[in-house]
């Protein structure tokens, strides 16, 4: 079957989505404004269209320039979007053709996808894709409280009731108001001990408020202790399935383990919600992975695909490679 892409009008993308059973929150159109708000890149809503012109599949592909460079990618590198690609049934080999003609059209110089299994390895090979496999952690939650209390491993749970001890509180805001200044000032933070230049703008962590919130797809959780809030957690959801999109905390306070207490407190509301997999979004880090897996978490493995159209692309992505932080710092004061 012979795929051709063309734009989808809003109506469409959202019929096509309320024929999925599981959720798939990036491929959600909130998203795509979600990250067009906070991270300035356009996306491109694609339909895949068959010969008979009947839509079987979705594609959102972000797209940025750099310098003189084209970027196109479903899902972009530095927009927070860990799991997009085409969503539906169709061939991935056909996609990737489809994909190839768009961007010629478009004169995109790079192109990148994330698949969701590694089924899909040798076919991006095949056409010019270079694939690495990257990890993130499902949790499949359990229906009753006490099931999920005893999946935690021991280290998670004493951890749990150390900070319920040490007199950490989790909070629940509902409004920006209540959570914007405090986590911005912790992101930051995060960042700047590392030397990194912080990638979040309020912009984004607004635009997330104001797309999810309002349909109860949107939970923010803050830890206080003594007054001061010292760490926090955002966590969407779309249908069934939940996501750790991005949590912070000041390690001045890693001795009362706010962290392990917010995951705790999200996975019972995420219970009560209807939720059934908890996405907890990466697993490349060890120290993190770590951390995930103390909840009960299991990997799964997806795949990362990119494919340098141009010569100039693929002397870009070399240079961006070794100098990619400093670039970042110059464009970011630019």
């Amino acid at each position: 079957m012979s795929l051709t892409i063309q734009p989808v009008e809003h109506e469409l993308w959202q019929d096509f989505l309320k024929g999925m059973s599981q959720g798939s929150l990036f491929h959600r159109w909130e998203w795509q404004d979600i990250i067009e708000i906070g991270f300035g890149v356009k996306v491109n809503r694609l339909g895949l269209f068959d010969g008979e012109g009947i839509l079987r599949g979705v594609l959102p592909l972000a797209e940025r320039k750099m310098s003189l460079l084209k970027l196109a990618g479903s899902s972009l590198s530095g927009t927070a979007t860990p799991h997009t690609g085409p969503l539906g049934a169709v061939a991935l080999p056909e996609v990737l053709l489809a994909l190839e003609d768009y961007a010629a059209k478009k004169h995109f110089d790079y192109l990148e996808l994330t698949l969701p299994d590694l089924s899909g390895k040798e076919v991006a090979e095949q056409q010019g894709y270079t694939v690495q496999e990257l990890l993130t952690l499902d949790l499949v939650l359990p229906k009753d409280e006490e099931s999920l209390w005893a999946g935690l491993e021991v280290r998670c749970r004493n951890a749990v009731r150390k900070a319920e001890k040490s007199g950490v509180e989790v909070i629940e805001p509902q409004t920006l108001e209540e959570w914007l200044e405090p986590y911005y000032a912790l992101s930051c933070g995060v960042y700047r001990r590392q030397d990194k230049e912080p990638p979040f703008t309020k912009e984004y962590f607004t635009a997330l408020w104001q797309k999810l919130y309002p349909t109860g797809d949107l939970v923010v959780l803050l830890a206080r202790f003594e007054g001061k809030i010292i760490a926090g957690g955002i966590f969407p959801r779309d249908k069934n399935v939940g996501y750790y999109l991005d949590g912070v905390s000041d390690r001045e306070y890693n001795k009362v383990v706010p962290n392990n207490l917010v995951q705790w407190e999200y996975l019972k509301r995420a219970q009560t919600m209807g939720v059934e997999l908890y996405d907890m979004v990466g697993a490349n880090i060890p120290s993190i992975a770590k951390f995930k897996k103390s909840f009960g978490s299991t990997e799964r493995k997806y795949l990362y695909a990119y494919r340098n159209r141009t010569l100039a692309a693929r002397v870009g992505r070399t240079v961006y490679a070794k100098h990619g932080d400093t670039i970042k710092k110059f464009l970011k004061r630019s």
